[in-house]
């Protein structure tokens, strides 16, 4: 029988990866192939492939927006590299090209192979995410932490909210400032190990933290999340060229655990110091600053949040969305995390106009699209972005502008109201756990936005209805 594996990764893990799986899956069976994708998500990997799966397939589709572990497990074997929406989209087609992908190994290096492919996403973007990716459970454990320990065990004093020492909750608010503290060589270090592998982990992760550390850079403030991903490229692509020198083959065991750690922190240190701290930082410094002033400026806010937005909205978890989403991570680090409620708001617009739309007009609406409209209201309560993605695949013509304005409203209306978000995460679900300063009108917030979306949708799909 004819056999093809697989291997799905978002930079989340939480959708795109599962979603793209089960399209391969089911495009794959339909064709007659026997089919095993391993998914390689926030739950760890999953079906995970076995030498034998491996020797077994005819060819290996690759769907990630990230780098993936164990890549050379298909060394010799035609691979196909493609986007995870790419398969969500049109899974037919990667089959179809996977036929006559190019052999990674020797006769074909991974590079060549990849460059095949002219829809393959750029090597720096997969890298980012790839330390996005890692970053975000460490900053919502910390936000979550952080805010619930204020919610519930802080006091409202002159000098803002205090929570008594040497209690539960101030305890709670020590872990969750680990959590905070941890993102900044999370981020770094798995931008690096993307470009160079485990190597990299050191001078990057290290590199990071002597980044944000004002007493050795010698600076007011640190370099935040920009410093991060500076040093996370930094050290990737040092370590790189460390592993391409010639070095006797009897050094190679000593050179990745020994040589190339010293000498990668002793470099990114030193340049951090002598060079690039004090400009980072103060970059860093200038725009927070610019953010806070256009956030707590009435008329910039809104263009602010109209930004955003669209931002969110436009890629649903792409990397447009992740930048947006950095933002709000600074602004949450600036101790100003208007940016991310805007952020908050908009994130729950597309998964629950597009469900609620199901509800409202299900005359419009096929089968499959009814069926999809509950588990899209449902991802769009935790802040899953990616739950409108089976409907604008489907009609992206109708779907994109309609989200993309909602989110905007949301994101615009949450900024007129000064909705703030201590956790870098959305849907209505931050707000129930306290994370929001007012949840009344974090909600009514979210409601502009998808009302304006189910409107906008329904008119093109009664227009469309009509031409038919």
């Amino acid at each position: 029988m004819k056999k093809f594996v697989g291997i799905t990764k978002c930079p989340v893990g939480i959708a795109h990866t599962y979603m793209a799986a089960e399209k391969l899956q089911k495009a794959g069976q339909a064709r007659g192939y026997e089919v095993k994708i391993e998914t390689q998500g926030a739950s760890g990997v999953e079906d995970e492939l076995s030498a034998a799966d491996v020797a077994d397939a005819d060819f290996v589709i690759i769907a990630a927006d990230v780098a993936v572990d164990g890549e050379e497990r298909f060394n010799g074997k035609p691979v196909l590299y493609a986007k995870t929406a790419e398969a969500i989209k049109d899974s037919d087609t990667l089959i179809e090209k996977a036929l006559t992908a190019g052999i990674y190994g020797k006769n074909q290096p991974k590079t060549e192979a990849k460059q095949e492919d002219s829809h393959e996403q750029s090597p720096i973007i997969k890298q980012l995410l790839n330390g996005v990716s890692h970053m975000i459970p460490f900053v919502v454990v910390g936000g979550l932490f952080i805010a619930l320990s204020i919610a519930i065990g802080g006091h409202p004093t002159k000098a803002g909210m205090v929570i008594p020492p040497h209690t539960i909750w101030s305890s709670m608010n020590q872990i969750g400032t680990i959590g905070f503290t941890l993102m900044i060589p999370i981020l770094a270090g798995y931008i690096a190990y993307a470009i160079s592998g485990r190597a990299a982990l050191a001078p990057a992760m290290i590199g990071a933290m002597v980044a944000n550390n004002t007493d050795i850079l010698g600076t007011k403030a640190g370099t935040g999340f920009i410093g991060a991903i500076i040093v996370g490229f930094a050290a990737g692509y040092l370590v790189k060229w460390f592993n391409s020198w010639p070095v006797p083959k009897d050094l190679w065991p000593v050179m990745p655990i020994f040589v190339i750690p010293l000498l990668g922190v002793g470099i990114i240190s030193a340049v951090l110091i002598l060079v690039l701290g004090a400009p980072i930082s103060w970059l860093m410094t200038a725009l927070q600053d610019m953010l806070t002033a256009l956030s707590q400026n009435p008329e910039t806010s809104v263009i602010l949040g109209v930004v955003i937005g669209a931002m969110v909205a436009i890629d649903m978890g792409g990397p447009v969305n992740k930048v947006a989403f950095l933002f709000g991570v600074a602004s949450i680090t600036a101790g100003h995390p208007q940016i991310m409620g805007a952020v908050a708001c908009a994130v729950a617009v597309p998964p629950l106009a597009l469900g609620i739309a199901t509800f409202v007009r299900r005359d419009l609406y096929t089968e499959e699209e009814k069926s999809a409209g509950i588990p899209a209201i449902l991802m769009g309560l935790i802040g899953i972005t990616e739950g409108a993605i089976p409907f604008a695949t489907a009609n992206p013509k109708q779907v994109f502008p309609s989200i993309i304005a909602g989110s905007a409203v949301a994101s615009a209306v949450g900024m007129v109201f000064k909705i703030t978000d201590a956790v870098p995460h959305g849907g209505p679900i931050v707000g129930v756990l306290g994370a929001t300063n007012n949840i009344g009108l974090f909600f009514l917030s979210i409601l502009a936005g998808v009302a304006v979306a189910v409107a906008i949708l329904i008119t093109f799909k009664v227009r469309k209805a009509r031409k038919a």
